[in-house]
Parts: C-alpha cells; structure tokens; sequence
C-alpha cells in the first residue's frame, strides 16, 4: 500500500461529504455561540442591534440545498475532467450553508430578529454574514483556481510522439 492509498484511507476529509458536514456544523456552532455570547455581554444595548427583516426559513434551506447541489455537479466535473479536488468548494459551501442556516435560526430564536454585532462604517454584521461572503467567495475562488491549475497543467505537457515504436 502506497502513501496515497494510506491517506485515502485514514483522513476522512478527502470525502467531500465529511469536509462539507464538518465546516457547516462548526460554522453553525459558531455563529449562534457568537449571537448568544454578543447578547449576554451586551448589558447596555449599544452593542447588538437587532436587523428585524423577516426570516424565510424554507427560503434559506432551499438556497442551501441549491449551494450543495451546484457544489456535488461541480465535483462529480471535475472529477470527470481530472481537475482535482475541490477542497474550496467544499469548504466554501459548508461556510455558505452554515451562515445563512445560522441567520435562518437566529430569526426563529430571537423574537426581535436576527442580532448583528460587528460595527463597521457602513453596516453592523454578524458572523454569519461573514461565513456567506466567504464561503461563495472561496468557493468561486476555489473553482476559478483548478480549472486554471488544470489548463496549465495540460498545456505544460509535452506533445505526443507518434511513429517511434
């Protein structure tokens, strides 16, 4: 047995269903534990303001299954065309459905509405929106990458040699 088959067989992450189910459970876990944490030490109000739009929670599991299946026909094509593994992706669209699943919750939860804590200029986020943006952000990104990875690496091959048997 070779390293390969070794790796294959002992780190569950080459699977993409491990890799997708893991990064959307802790990116879950992470924004609800960051509402509750942002809430409880908020004892003024200053700190979390409360963005009441209503939440769509069907809407939002059905964008999330959307996410994964655009993520499985991606990966069952690059298999195909021997692109690789597109971890990014995977990873990308556990951060996408974990944020908009954490957003989806949060409005079932809080009465008020979903709470945002992350003061910028311009807005007040929550984690959860930043899992968003980066999981179709790294998810894109992760995509754009193999393809160009894969068409360097077929162009860098060296051209057949016919007729030298």
């Amino acid at each position: 047995m070779g390293m390969r088959g070794f790796l294959q067989r002992t780190v569950p992450f080459e699977r993409p269903g491990v890799t997708i189910g893991v990064t959307f459970v802790l990116a879950l876990g992470a924004d609800l534990t960051s509402k509750v944490l942002a809430i409880a030490y908020d004892v003024d109000g200053r700190v979390v303001v409360y963005n009441d739009r209503p939440g769509v929670f069907a809407f939002r599991v059905f964008m999330s299954l959307v996410a994964l299946a655009v993520t499985y026909g991606l990966t069952r094509g690059a298999r195909r065309l021997a692109i690789g593994r597109l971890w990014g992706a995977w990873i990308g669209v556990g951060l996408l459905a974990g944020g908009v699943m954490g957003n989806g919750i949060s409005s079932l939860v809080w009465s008020r509405g979903v709470p945002d804590f992350i003061h910028t200029p311009a807005y007040v986020w929550n984690l959860a929106d930043f899992e968003i943006s980066f999981g179709v952000t790294g998810g894109i990104l992760s995509v754009v990458v193999a393809a160009v990875s894969a068409y360097v690496r077929e162009r860098r091959l060296p051209p057949p040699v016919h007729g030298l048997d």
